[in-house]
Parts: C-alpha cells; structure tokens; sequence
C-alpha cells in the first residue's frame, strides 16, 4: 500500500504541475545534463568495482571487463517488475564468467549489503532534514516518504551489524550450507569489506553529483546542497531497493527526491520544478544503464577474444 500511495501520489504531482515540470526540462543546459550522465556512468563503474571486490575476498578473482558485464547488463533487469530478476541475471552472467552459481550470488548479495551500508551512512546525517522537508511539503505522499525513511533508519543498526567481518563471514558460510556448497576456506576481511564499502560510496557520491548537477542548471544550492544531493539519493535509491514490485523503484526514488529538492528550487518553481528534476534524473540513468550496458557488452566481448 505504501508503494502504490507514493507511486499515485507522484502521478499527480506530475499531472497537476505539468506545466512547471515541462519548464524545467526545457531550462536544462545540455551542459548539465551532459555532465550528469557522465557522473551516473562513474557511479555504476563505481559500484562494478565494488562487486569485483566482494567476488574477490569470497576468494574468485574477476576481471574489470568481465564485472562491468556482470553488473552492468546484469542490471537491466531491475526494470522488470520484482527486481529480484537483476540478481538472477547477474548470478547467470557471473556462471558464464567462471563463477560458480553460488559464489556469484554470494558476491551480489554481499555488495548489495555493504552498499545499503554505505548508501545508510552517507544519507543517514541527511535523515533529519529530509524528514522536515517531507513535513513541511504539502504532497499527498510525503507521510509515504517519512516511513520510508523510519524503515531506512531502523535497518541501518542491522545493516551494520552484519558487515562486521566475523558476522559476514558467519552469513557467508550458512548462505553456502544452505545451498549445498563447499565454505570458504577463508574469512571475510577487513580489508575486502572496507574496499566494498569504499567503492559503494564512491559510487552513491557520484549519483549525487549527477543530481546536483541537475539541480544546479536550476538554482544555486552551494556545497550544502551538493552534501544533500548525495544524501539524499543514496536513501532514494535504498528506499527503492525494498519497493520489489516497482521496477528500479519508479516512483520511491522520485518521491524521497522530490521531498529533498524542494527547499532549494523554491525560487525557480518549488515542487513542479523539483518533479521536474527527478523525472529528468530518472530518464538520463535509463539512457545511462542502457550506454553502459552497451560498453560493457563490447568490453566484455574484446576481452574474451583477447583470451582467446
């Protein structure tokens, strides 16, 4: 219920300030949006790296080109509804690169949780202002968007937790029993999930440069507004994550955004302009999942004809 009120509710948003959304999208400066596709394709090279990271201390050593295939055509498949099916592509893509079913569903599943700690603590110091922007707005979904964020909070704790290396190390090797496969003959490190984390925040800074960028072709939000954007959009997109039946979080991402740029684009449209960026941030990371997706491909397929 919960997805589909936020979903509704930035449908008509949408609907009923149209005409401010449409303004905004035609203010962009091909510079800013050019700009921003760039820093979203480095924030998925980011997160690449940090699955290569996670395959590499669960002791299988993948190439670059063969991780960017991985994760970056593997992730297409978070548009189909139940994104469930992007983990399942990877897990295939990862077979047909040499890994074992389980370990690539392993290092998935690991850099998946080392990233929602990542994204947690970047966006966690922006909680609060976030939950006053959501108070403050009068949208039909912001009481969505606030427990959303409750939901977000009271994970983190958890999250956190379980990237202790021992407490890793002791969900990898039950995840292992359970699927009949031979442990590790090691223990998660320090060092592996420090890199994990590492790459995962390199690569949510970088989404939210490409919202800044965005944000600033239509106000001046300063270096406040930068650390905010980053924030901001790691929770969108971990908000995102747990919206299952919505495919790539259409409409949890866009809500927990627009409930954040608001305050900044006050002067330059207020809620239709904020909508405005949000959908556009939306549109420019489907035509950069596509690219990358596209690079990865041909990456991929030198890379074996070089091996071969």
């Amino acid at each position: 219920m919960v997805i589909v009120a936020i979903v509704g509710g930035i449908s008509w948003s949408v609907f009923e300030q149209w005409p401010q959304v449409r303004k905004t999208w035609l203010d962009l400066a091909w510079e800013s949006v050019l700009l921003s596709a760039m820093a979203a394709l480095a924030g998925m090279f980011a997160n690449s790296m940090a699955w290569r990271a996670a395959a590499d201390d669960l002791e299988h050593r993948v190439s670059v080109p063969a991780a960017l295939q991985i994760c970056m055509v593997g992730q297409l498949g978070k548009y189909i509804p139940g994104s469930i099916w992007a983990y399942v592509l990877q897990v295939e893509l990862g077979k047909r690169a040499g890994l074992p079913r389980a370990r690539a569903f392993l290092a998935t599943l690991v850099a998946l949780g080392l990233g929602v700690v990542a994204a947690l603590g970047l966006g966690l110091l922006n909680l609060p202002s976030l939950r006053l922007a959501a108070d403050a707005a009068d949208y039909s979904y912001a009481s969505s968007v606030r427990v959303a964020l409750y939901i977000v909070a009271i994970l983190f704790p958890i999250a956190l937790v379980c990237a202790i290396p021992q407490v890793l190390t002791r969900l990898v090797q039950l995840a292992l029993k359970l699927l009949r496969r031979p442990p590790m003959r090691h223990n998660v490190t320090l060092k592996g999930v420090l890199r994990v984390v590492a790459w995962s925040a390199l690569g949510y800074t970088l989404f939210g440069v490409h919202l800044w960028l965005l944000a600033n072709a239509q106000a001046a939000p300063g270096v406040s507004g930068l650390l905010r954007s980053i924030g901001s959009f790691a929770i969108a997109i971990t908000v995102g994550m747990f919206a299952f039946l919505s495919p790539s979080g259409l409409g949890v991402r866009e809500a927990v955004l627009v409930a954040t740029l608001t305050p900044f684009l006050a002067s330059a449209g207020g809620v239709g302009a904020a909508i405005g960026i949000a959908l556009a941030s939306r549109l420019i990371f489907t035509i950069a999942d596509l690219v990358g997706a596209g690079i990865a491909a041909l990456a991929g397929m030198r890379h074996l004809r070089r091996a071969a």
